[in-house]
């Protein structure tokens, strides 16, 4: 009876784990991101493997209740995925620009766009991390 470690709880755990009581969120941390058993975790904790994974699906299920409420991760991960497309068109135009000999001024310009973008991403990446 093992709950499903995913990246999106741990993700959801980084962003909203600040709105658990420290209890629950020492467990799930040390359930997601440090990747105990639930055995490791109770016995860390004093209580029984039960109460870990009671808490840990409590602390999960409010997780996925404040996410379909507030909607933080979904509007990230779209923004993330605009920024992508973005750099994608990005370097269909560098490509472009590559090509034709007159048109340095254009990459220059597409070049500082992309650096723009990566350091966008690199945020974002870096928030998700924290």
């Amino acid at each position: 009876m093992e709950i499903e470690k995913d990246i999106r709880t741990a993700e959801l755990l980084s962003l909203y784990g600040g709105l658990l009581t420290e209890r629950q969120q020492k467990m799930m941390s040390l359930y997601y991101n440090d990747d105990l058993s639930l055995a490791e975790i109770a016995e860390q904790m004093k209580i029984t493997r039960q109460g870990v994974f009671d808490s840990i699906k409590h602390g999960a299920k409010t997780l996925v209740t404040l996410e379909d409420n507030l909607g933080f991760y979904a509007f990230s991960e779209q923004r993330k995925k605009e920024l992508y497309e973005i750099k994608a068109q990005a370097l269909e135009v560098l490509e472009e620009c590559r090509k034709i000999s007159f048109a340095k001024n254009v990459a220059d310009k597409t070049i500082v766009l992309l650096e723009n973008l990566d350091s966008k991403l690199e945020e974002f990446e870096n928030d998700e991390t924290e």
